[in-house]
């Protein structure tokens, strides 16, 4: 994410941040208004880069997933973390609302929207994530996961945040 709570922290505590958000019109490397364009699912950065990723309310709207959380794996050094939040739901596992049929959308579900703070849109949120989440990021690799409960109003909210390590 390009801004929030989370990067204000950040910035403040860490010596190093690099940031950027998805533009659909843009290629990925490219930058806008000084931030720049990466596609989670085909990032641009060299493998072991990164000692930690964040993302803030993304993945619930990437196409696949499972090849978003195989990317920040492979952006990690080892011993590295990607910490982020999704909309979640501790008592019922993952739902797919959309099913891709090549370029074409298929709704399984009524469509759901979630606003846009960057483009000031709506943008579809493609499944519903429940604790299951935790077995999709082993899937590609990492080693240790966890659904964490952070203070109230830590980051402005009070929702699990999903941790997880490349070992």
């Amino acid at each position: 994410s390009s801004a929030g709570p989370l990067l204000r922290f950040l910035r403040r505590n860490v010596r190093s941040v690099t940031t950027s958000e998805y533009f659909d019109d843009a290629r990925p490397g490219e930058f806008r208004s000084g931030i720049q364009c990466q596609n989670v699912e085909e990032l641009t950065y060299p493998d072991g880069q990164f000692d930690l990723c964040t993302s803030t309310e993304v993945f619930e709207h990437v196409r696949n997933d499972l090849a978003g959380f195989a990317e920040i794996f492979r952006v990690l050094k080892p011993g590295g973390a990607a910490l982020f939040t999704v909309p979640i739901s501790l008592h019922r596992p993952t739902v797919e609302r959309v099913a891709y049929d090549g370029a074409e959308i298929r709704h399984v579900l009524p469509p759901v929207y979630h606003g846009d703070r960057i483009r000031g849109d709506r943008v579809l949120c493609v499944r519903d994530y429940g604790p299951d989440i935790l077995d999709r990021l082993n899937s590609v690799g990492f080693g240790r996961t966890e659904l964490v409960m952070p203070k109230a109003g830590m980051f402005g909210f009070a929702r699990p945040v999903v941790l997880a390590r490349r070992l």
